[in-house]
């Protein structure tokens, strides 16, 4: 048996329970958790915001973990087919029947976590297991996103960085590391974490209403219906507009809608190569990310914490 935190009704707090130890298809590994990542999304779940999701559900996606073949590994939690174009290609994360860990299948809020394959466990090296789980999404999804965007990025380009939390504070980074001659805006509500941005590398902060400038780049890490037409409202023409965030948000789109010739996307996670490549700048001290770090028992509390907007980096369980 092992402990796990799980949702059984959406809007209701986890309850801890004692549930069996997971099993795993032939080929998988049963892996034992050392960390997990507290996210957005999994309040976006916990409100019955994501579709897709059955309950009962152990939450958590961000998973670091111990097996005794590699010892300590990151999780990758895209899990694809491993047969369509998609998957085929490295991009798994698309794969319109694959499955995750804390949203299809049972997640890293428990002692004891089912991989299906051992492809997807990244050795750690030396970094810390607590600090390193957030790199599964917080660390990864903003490197897909300003990777994907770099062709807007040339000099004298200015990128704006909606939500300067925990995604967007990898962005500030990562534009610093590519994008040097971009000017790089944060956006946030938080004087705190508009300092932090600063700190990062931000040429300079705002508050969302006092945006009047336009951008040749929007990374909207937010994602409700206010972010997105802020979004529209100042991109450039031929600019970018890019969703990571999944606050639930709509936009009216047009020709009289949104400015001419404007790209609008989204960015959804990132590759396995991608989280390799993420791992690799955590080595090398190239990225640098605040963690705080709860006991399981104590998932509720890092979750209003969470949702009150209280953690100024990343919240990690410790099972």
């Amino acid at each position: 048996m092992m402990k796990a935190a799980v949702l059984n009704k959406f809007g209701e707090p986890l309850r801890l329970e004692e549930r069996p130890m997971p099993r795993t298809e032939p080929g998988g590994i049963v892996v034992r958790v050392l960390g997990a990542g507290v996210c957005h999304t999994d309040l976006h779940i916990i409100d019955g915001a994501i579709s897709q999701i059955t309950l009962p559900l152990v939450l958590g996606h961000e998973i670091t973990a111990e097996s005794e073949e590699l010892g300590p590994v990151l999780v990758y939690s895209c899990w694809g087919c491993g047969k369509c174009r998609h998957c085929l290609s490295g991009e798994e994360q698309l794969c319109l029947s694959g499955s995750a860990p804390g949203w299809i299948r049972d997640g890293g809020y428990a002692e004891y976590l089912a991989v299906p394959s051992p492809r997807y466990l990244i050795p750690l090296d030396g970094l810390d297991p607590i600090s390193a789980a957030p790199l599964a999404d917080a660390g990864v999804t903003p490197y897909r996103a300003v990777r994907r965007a770099l062709d807007w990025l040339h000099r004298g380009a200015t990128v704006m960085v909606l939500g300067a939390g925990g995604l967007g504070q990898f962005a500030i980074q990562y534009l610093r590391l590519f994008a040097p001659l971009a000017a790089v805006v944060a956006v946030d509500i938080d004087f705190a974490k508009c300092k932090r941005a600063l700190e990062l590398g931000a040429d300079a902060t705002m508050a969302p209403d006092e945006v009047t400038a336009r951008s040749d780049v929007v990374l909207d890490f937010v994602g409700t219906t206010a972010s997105l037409a802020l979004a529209a409202r100042v991109v450039e023409r031929r600019g970018l507009v890019m969703q990571i965030g999944e606050g639930g948000g709509r936009l009216l789109f047009g020709i009289d809608a949104t400015e001419h010739e404007a790209t609008f996307t989204t960015s959804i996670w990132g590759s396995l190569e991608d989280l390799r490549a993420v791992l690799e700048l955590a080595r090398r001290r190239r990225i640098a990310w605040e963690v705080e770090e709860f006991p399981l028992e104590e998932a509720n509390i890092a979750l209003d914490r969470l949702r009150e907007g209280k953690i100024r980096g990343r919240a990690v369980l410790r099972p």
